[in-house]
């Protein structure tokens, strides 16, 4: 990996996280006061399909000395998990448009699964779902804790196994923007696409240099290099992936809560060499292309 980081932030700077705006457990503010407490410098906020909770999240950030990114997770059409940040390091005003097509996606999806479910003899309103969701992006994860809940599985990671996994009975697949219109969509709204946890494409080692190819002319500025789900080996791997494309190297923890132990807050300070020079470096790409 590259040693031309600033040491003194070295791993202080989490570019991935998740809070109750989609489904993380801790709302946009309390991530901000958890983070400044962990000793961590820098945090971007990156719901899936949502922006909602960004005017919280920067608005608790105020007044702090904690660096606040605003971000968005997007799913993408591929046959592993494509998944891809916006992150808006310029701080421009402006959000990606088509957010409001993924959120028609989103609901069209939950009415199927609810539906399907059902059908299954699991049975749940729509109106508890909406309060589970507390306000935010209805997922699996609210379908799976409520399950929970009235004992029909021990615990989430048991109902995504038998029921809402995918190729399980309850499952039902998202509408997906292909990857060309994933980037151009981040790019139009003048945020930097970041590849995020790349192992998880499920590419053969041969494969990576044709796929980057084809995401960097489509616009592509970054690669989360660390990650909870990669190895160190895979780590090393992409770092060289990254700097033989001129993508900048990212790190995040992914953090969505306390029960996801391997991507907790503050993972970054342990595994990450990265800190506040990641965002500097994307925003310099970012104006050297517009």
């Amino acid at each position: 990996m590259t040693v031309a980081f600033a040491v003194f932030s070295a791993g202080r700077v989490d570019l991935h996280s998740h809070s109750t705006a989609s489904d993380g457990a801790l709302s946009p503010g309390q991530l901000v006061r958890t983070a400044a407490v962990l000793g961590l410098t820098g945090l971007a906020l990156t719901d899936h399909d949502t922006v909602d909770g960004l005017a919280e999240f920067l608005a608790a950030g105020r007044g702090t000395s904690l660096k606040l990114v605003g971000g968005v997770e997007i799913s993408l059409d591929h046959s592993g998990t494509f998944h891809l940040l916006g992150l808006n390091v310029a701080g421009d005003i402006g959000l990606p448009a088509a957010l409001s097509r993924l959120k028609t996606f989103r609901v069209e999806r939950n009415i199927r699964m609810l539906d399907r479910i059902g059908r299954l003899g699991y049975h749940i309103s729509w109106e508890i779902l909406l309060e589970a969701a507390r306000g935010g992006q209805l997922g699996r994860p609210h379908f799976a804790d409520i399950l929970v809940a009235r004992g029909f599985f021990k615990n989430r990671d048991e109902v995504f196994e038998k029921l809402l996994g995918k190729g399980c009975p309850g499952y039902v697949d998202k509408i997906h923007l292909s990857p060309e219109e994933g980037l151009s969509m981040i790019r139009a709204a003048g945020w930097a696409p970041v590849l995020a946890h790349p192992v998880s494409l499920g590419l053969a080692t041969s494969d990576w240099l044709t796929w980057l190819g084809r995401l960097t002319d489509g616009g592509l500025l970054g690669l989360e290099v660390y990650h909870p789900s990669h190895s160190q080996e895979q780590s090393d791997f992409l770092g060289g992936l990254a700097r033989r494309f001129g993508l900048v190297p990212t790190a995040g923890s992914d953090f969505h809560s306390e029960a996801k132990s391997a991507s907790l807050l503050g993972w970054t300070l342990r595994n990450s060499p990265f800190g506040w020079e990641m965002v500097e470096e994307l925003r310099n790409k970012l104006n050297s292309k517009r």
